[in-house]
């Protein structure tokens, strides 16, 4: 009687913590977060952001915190605290992984268990020399108390240090070929960087970052890119308008086309709203149209930026912001930006700003019309 009393015992231990044991253990692409903060108010919730979008949140209890959650590779992801100046990036990978910061100071965290994290720190180590530099001699290009003289050296030699900011990263790139930051790098930049430097990067990527979101991406990218110049024909894509309804860049062929990049929070584009607002009043009856595409990355940001500003033209807009295929296609990497397409599909002047827009489209039209 006690034999069995003992080994019903033992069953039931062994039972109970073996059940607790694989309840613990982490799957393949399973990761978990734990946090050890100071400073940081009880109860306050800490966000897990990707792609702009929540993907989890816990309240922290005693200063501290823990995130469980799936990620298919090496990714990078936002860590931040609502209404607060804790905001990090943070790389998660499958496994246990801490995080260690005090309030206000998140961007100087101490992250362990993430390889992915200790490559990102060492690419960022001289992009911060890099930061440092480019944001002192912005504050002379940008003075208007300065001469003239003394601002453009200091644009010359800004112009350098942006240079080599993407010499930095893409030697990184070069020399990682196998780490999952190089694949996120060259992605991003992409658009900044001549096709040809892009296509000899992602060649020396191994078979598994390729196969990576940010792999694919970038392959995305090789395939969609056309870099059109002035003097080329205009390259078609369709989208959805406002009402969902797709709409081709050929539809409007015949017509004056200005082609415009934007997104509802880009200041620089919003000062271009009074100059296309103009235009199109003064010649939609005349054969001229707009078809803009936003870069934005919610359709409410972009609904209700068409709405507040009266942009009464062709809208468009495509989930994936600048990763869209126009901004693909165009080799977009910065708004605002625009072409002007004329009713041959030619295209035959890019950036126009302002009056100088203005000017130009009358100057088309009226060269048309004395045909």
């Amino acid at each position: 009687m006690k034999k069995t009393t003992v080994l019903i015992g033992i069953i039931f231990f062994t039972t109970i913590f073996g059940c607790k044991e694989s309840t613990n253990k982490l799957g393949e692409n399973e990761f978990v977060l734990k946090g050890e903060l100071e400073g940081i108010k009880n109860d306050s919730w800490i966000y897990l952001i990707f792609d702009n979008k929540p993907v989890d949140s816990t309240k922290i209890i005693d200063n501290k915190f823990s995130i469980n959650g799936v990620t298919e590779h090496p990714k990078q992801y936002n860590l931040l605290i609502k209404n607060s100046q804790n905001y990090t990036r943070i790389w998660l990978e499958s496994g246990e992984l801490k995080f260690k910061a005090k309030d206000g100071e998140f961007k100087d965290a101490i992250i362990e268990g993430s390889n992915s994290q200790k490559e990102s720190e060492k690419l960022w180590k001289p992009i911060w020399e890099y930061r440092k530099r480019r944001d002192s001699l912005s504050k002379i290009v940008y003075n208007n108390e300065l001469n003239d003289s003394l601002k453009l050296n200091a644009k010359l030699e800004l112009k350098k240090v942006q240079q080599n900011r993407l010499k930095i990263e893409s030697d990184f790139i070069k020399n990682n070929p196998q780490s999952y930051v190089s694949a996120k790098t060259l992605d991003f930049y992409a658009t900044s960087l001549p096709k040809k430097t892009v296509y000899e990067l992602y060649d020396g990527f191994s078979d598994e970052i390729k196969k990576s979101s940010y792999g694919k991406s970038v392959k995305r990218f090789l395939d969609l890119n056309q870099n059109p110049q002035i003097g080329d024909k205009y390259l078609d894509f369709t989208m959805p308008n406002e009402n969902n309804k797709l709409v081709k860049l050929s539809d409007f062929e015949g017509k004056l086309i200005l082609l415009e990049f934007w997104a509802s929070w880009c200041g620089p584009c919003k000062k271009e709203y009074p100059a296309l607002r103009k235009a199109y009043s003064k010649f939609h009856s005349n054969g001229f149209e707009i078809v803009s595409i936003s870069e934005d990355q919610t359709k409410e940001q972009w609904l209700k930026a068409i709405d507040e500003n009266k942009l009464n033209w062709i809208n468009l807009w495509q989930k994936g912001g600048n990763n869209a295929d126009p901004y693909l296609i165009y080799g977009i990497n910065g708004i605002p930006a625009n072409f002007l397409i004329d009713e041959n599909g030619i295209i035959i002047e890019q950036d126009l700003k302002g009056e100088k827009l203005i000017s130009k489209i009358e100057e088309k039209l009226k060269d048309k019309a004395s045909r």
